[in-house]
């Protein structure tokens, strides 16, 4: 018993040495790692980075610039769906130009991660505060991807937002749920997000895989009220401003916010009825394989997920970080926006609704039928 008590004291000494003797050299070694990365981006002078221009998110994507003024950000932007296709021709090319990119989960997901062009984002983690999980949504690192390790999901909206719809054609009140968009006096005036479009299938993959949508929905959404489709959102807005259409399913936060700024008579249509949804939007972020200027690289992985990126994201973007120990006040609907501990929400990027396949099937079908 005695021998038995003795063991047990040596090997908590032991376990106590290595963890607060050896860990000291520890915590010093990232800043050694840290400063020689940042001093080899430096020499490397620039990065570059493939990202979605949408409103905000090339603002805050530029502020890296301000932080590390030796390191130029060439940023080349686009649609995910185009940018897919450059990115796939540029490796067919055994060309490597793009280090990171930032956008929406689906290219990324479906484009990037299948063809393996990506690393593992933890192996560009150097900050401690990027690595440590318990700094983020349910103390964990969020990821799109089905290996759950390359496409990392650092934003996340709770979101009842339909889209937007014009206030002299259509009352908010009268439309508390999807399910009311079907009624037959909205046939042919609605205009939506193609479901071909690839930067958008998160949504569409919403429709398809919540229970309280499901097939059944989405296949009366297309045969019933029958809406136009399109890729151009400014566009779509406008149409809906004007009055040709009466309401713009799908359209996002930020082009509302300017179609109102604007002074067009457009308005957010909210659900009233439907359940949870943590919608992801451009906040993905993704760390190539054979980057061009690879130190550089790292510093902007470990910038973007740092308390100060990610201000700067939702100060930009009014996009909720899924870190929390950044404030949300400066968000449009502040608490509302940020996803409760503990709840469960449905979050379209994840793994389990990457397949599209069924989706496109019954889309095709459908919309063959239409003659589209």
């Amino acid at each position: 018993m005695l021998r038995t008590m003795k063991s047990k004291y040596i090997l908590s000494a032991i376990l106590f040495f290595y963890l607060v003797v050896l860990s000291t050299p520890a915590r010093a070694d990232w800043k050694q790692d840290w400063e020689k990365t940042v001093a080899a981006a430096e020499k490397e002078g620039e990065v570059t980075l493939y990202g979605q221009a949408r409103v905000g998110v090339n603002e805050a994507l530029n502020e890296f610039s301000k932080v590390y003024p030796k390191i130029r950000l060439n940023f080349v932007g686009g649609q995910g769906s185009e940018l897919g296709k450059k990115v796939m021709a540029e490796k067919r090319a055994d060309k490597h130009l793009v280090d990171v990119a930032v956008g929406g989960g689906g290219t990324m997901v479906l484009v990037y991660h299948k063809a393996g062009l990506l690393q593992p984002m933890s192996s560009a983690f150097i900050l401690p505060e990027v690595a440590d999980a318990s700094l983020w949504w349910e103390k964990k690192h969020h990821y799109a991807d089905p290996d759950n390790r390359t496409v990392f999901m650092a934003q996340g909206d709770v979101d009842d937002r339909m889209g937007a719809y014009n206030k002299n054609l259509v009352k908010g009140s009268d439309i508390q749920s999807w399910w009311d968009v079907l009624e037959p006096r909205w046939r042919g005036k609605i205009v939506m997000s193609d479901p071909k479009w690839a930067g958008n299938i998160g949504t569409w993959r919403y429709f398809y895989y919540s229970p309280q949508l499901g097939p059944k929905f989405l296949r009366r959404l297309l045969e019933e009220a029958r809406p136009i489709f399109s890729t151009d959102e400014r566009l779509m807005v406008d149409w809906v401003g004007s009055g040709k259409y009466a309401m713009y399913l799908l359209a996002k936060d930020e082009n509302i916010a300017l179609a109102i700024k604007q002074g067009l008579p457009i308005d957010t249509l909210r659900s009233q009825k439907d359940g949870g949804l943590m919608t992801t939007g451009s906040g993905h972020l993704a760390y190539f394989k054979n980057p061009p200027h690879p130190n550089a690289a790292k510093v902007y992985v470990n910038w973007f997920l740092s308390k100060q990126g990610q201000n700067t994201w939702q100060k930009y973007t009014l996009n909720n970080s899924l870190r929390t120990d950044i404030p949300k006040d400066i968000l449009p609907r502040a608490a509302d926006q940020v996803p409760k501990e503990g709840r469960t929400y449905f979050v379209t990027s994840l793994p389990q609704y990457e397949d599209v396949t069924p989706l496109r099937k019954l889309v095709d079908e459908v919309l063959a039928k239409r003659g589209n």
